[in-house]
């Protein structure tokens, strides 16, 4: 036990490192921009929910004192790396082979999606944590199945609900493990002692939610009494309104399509080799320990049905708990297939010893490639750009001399909160729609003291859609915004570009004339036609023939060499299921730089021979700048 110990703490430690090397420095849009806006606030709303994460997050920004929007993203690194910890002891369990153990942790540690949220304010990483920990409690109750460590599961797993209440899905599988492996059968776990001691922890485990309720009494509006006020929680608290238009909402017209897109999420995940692992260990547990093969069956059986069937736009974050089931699978089938290996080596004594660490050791090289590989791709510790969005949508103002109205998309949003919150409080900003219906009398008030009022796009069209000519809209010339072919035209000849184009979202509209003009101020050839499909790219010199023009209706991967820059181009989403992705749609990597975020809509780079970008530009995405307006005096 003590050499487990030892190996997830370094496998945690070196997890850390990974993710700290990688991290967000600041503030998001989405989510992510909200759980920053949110942390440190001693009221916690139903809806915000999560209040083990607020918690947490709220410990180690009291332990840090550093800017909220880092504290938290840090959180979610110390978490997920407590998580590859975990998973080794959870994966030597299950295998016997410390080895395996490390190799499984490997590869759901450097994973495409779960080290993605890892680097940020996300509630996912933790998540995993206590998914691994409490199967870990589990498997150590059946080892030896005393009434203390049985405790301790429920203790854990109700905690668990404090920070993600698709905890649930997690109960078929314990249930039936339970009942399965309880040495004096399924009947002495219902006696008067347990089933008291599990409604203790399930109760103790639902108190944290006092936090969240008690917010209710310090709102403008407080419940009519505790009826309404926990009817009002459980809405809230549950999101009532998205469960009943996303879970098992998914039309019938998209189901291949979505099996399509968890092919294609599995495959990023942990390439075949780490399916093929995968299927290994299920089949083997199923013949060696077929209790724990049922329990990792059932786990992830109940997990992928549920992404699978939830019609959201980030399901992919929805996969990871039967991501984490997979790669502790792994461990197992590095065993089963040594097994296989072991009888080729005939007269060996060793032989099963000499197969299983052969195995385990390409395991963990070949995890060890992949994150080298996609290191490039995750690292986010240079990734301003919600930063400089707000900043410039800001510009200037200040709760002295201006107010800001405000209507955005709702990642914008979040991230403007935070901003104005934690970044620059100066700045006094208002929802256009929350004050829409008394707009003429705040605006003459504020002007009465001589504050200027400015506008977003979205916040001017309202105004004028509602109140035609009574006021005077002017540009604010402090936000200058050029279109996207501006900034290509004004690209000297001889510089390396990449110009991507990713369908957008159903709320956004790319005028084909601007890709079109974009795209031509780049090229040498008149004769230039934009590819087509739900991907696009078009990468070269500025001022010659394209070096690469691909359209496709998949996602794909293209390496070229750019003027004797080696770039990678990868298109990293399904877009017909992706509508939010934290980490972009895309990426593109130039002499292993991490050189352009690909986002849907157009996304524009042009960089150096050592691959930093020396000018990047969106258009049609949440990443396009936004003009501002005044009100005339």
């Amino acid at each position: 036990m003590r050499a487990r110990l030892l190996a997830a703490v370094l496998v945690a430690l070196g997890a850390f490192v990974l993710y700290h090397a990688t991290l967000l420095p600041g503030t998001d849009f989405g989510d992510t921009g909200s759980f920053q806006a949110t942390v440190g606030s001693p009221i916690i709303t139903p809806r915000d929910g999560y209040p083990l994460y607020f918690a947490l997050g709220d410990a180690l920004l009291g332990l840090t004192h550093a800017e909220p929007a880092h504290a938290l993203n840090l959180a979610s690194a110390v978490e997920g790396a407590i998580a590859c910890g975990v998973i080794v002891l959870v994966a030597a369990e299950l295998s016997g082979s410390l080895l395996a153990a490390i190799a499984a942790s490997l590869f759901f540690g450097g994973s495409y999606t779960f080290w993605s949220q890892a680097i940020i304010a996300e509630v996912y990483a933790l998540h995993a944590l206590l998914v691994s920990l409490t199967i870990w409690l589990l498997l150590r109750w059946e080892q030896r199945p005393t009434l203390a460590r049985l405790s301790l599961f429920f203790a854990v797993y109700a905690l668990g609900f404090g920070n993600h209440l698709s905890m649930v899905l997690l109960l078929p599988g314990f249930t039936l493990f339970l009942f399965l492996a309880a040495p004096r059968g399924w009947r002495s776990l219902l006696t008067p002692r347990v089933v008291t001691i599990a409604t203790a922890f399930a109760v103790a485990g639902s108190l944290q939610y006092l936090w969240n309720l008690n917010a209710l009494w310090v709102s403008t509006q407080p419940p009519r009494g505790i009826a309404d006020a926990l009817q009002i929680f459980w809405f809230d608290v549950t999101k009532t309104d998205w469960r009943e238009t996303m879970v098992l909402k998914v039309p019938a017209s998209m189901l291949l399509d979505h099996l399509s897109m968890y092919w294609f999420d599995l495959h990023q995940q942990f390439g075949w080799p780490g399916i093929v692992l995968a299927a290994a260990g299920l089949c083997g547990l199923l013949q060696r320990e077929w209790r724990q093969g049922v329990l990792l069956l059932t786990l992830y059986a109940v997990n992928v049905v549920f992404a699978y069937s939830y019609d959201v736009g980030d399901t992919h974050v929805f996969y990871l708990p039967s991501h984490l089931i997979l790669a502790l699978a792994m461990a197992p089938g590095l065993v089963t297939i040594a097994d296989v290996v072991a009888p080729l080596w005939a007269g060996h004594s060793r032989a099963r010893r000499l197969a299983l660490t052969a195995a385990a050791s390409v395991a963990i090289v070949y995890a060890g490639v992949r994150v080298y590989a996609d290191y490039p791709a995750l690292d986010r510790s240079d990734d301003h750009r919600p930063a400089q969005v707000l900043q410039a949508l800001t510009a200037g103002l200040d709760d002295r001399h201006a107010m800001l109205l405000a209507d955005l998309n709702w990642q914008v949003q979040n991230g403007l909160s935070y901003f104005t919150r934690a970044v620059h409080p100066e700045v006094a900003v208002a929802r256009m729609p929350d004050v829409l219906l008394y707009a003429p009398a705040l605006i003459r008030e504020n002007m009465k003291a001589g504050r200027e009022v400015a506008l977003s796009e979205r916040a001017r069209a309202e105004m004028t859609a509602a109140y035609g000519p009574l006021f005077r809209i002017i540009a604010d010339p402090r936000v200058p915004v050029g279109s996207i072919s501006t900034v290509a035209r004004r690209v000297s000849a001889g510089t390396r570009y990449v110009l991507c184009v990713l369908r957008p979202t159903r709320d956004v509209t790319l005028d084909p004339k601007e890709v079109d003009a974009t795209a031509r101020a780049l090229v040498a050839d008149g004769s230039f036609a934009w590819p087509q499909g739900e991907y696009g790219v078009v990468a070269g010199i500025t001022g010659r023939p394209p070096v690469l023009v691909e359209g496709s209706s998949t996602p794909f991967r293209r390496r070229v060499v750019i003027d004797g820059v080696a770039v990678d181009i990868r298109m990293e989403s399904w877009l017909a299921a992706d509508t939010i992705r934290r980490m972009g749609f895309g990426q593109v990597i130039a002499a292993r730089q991490h050189t352009l975020i690909v986002e849907r809509g157009l996304s524009f780079v042009t960089f150096d021979d050592r691959g930093h970008a020396t000018r990047t530009a969106y258009a049609g995405n949440i990443f396009a700048p936004q003009a501002r307006y005044l009100i005339a005096p």
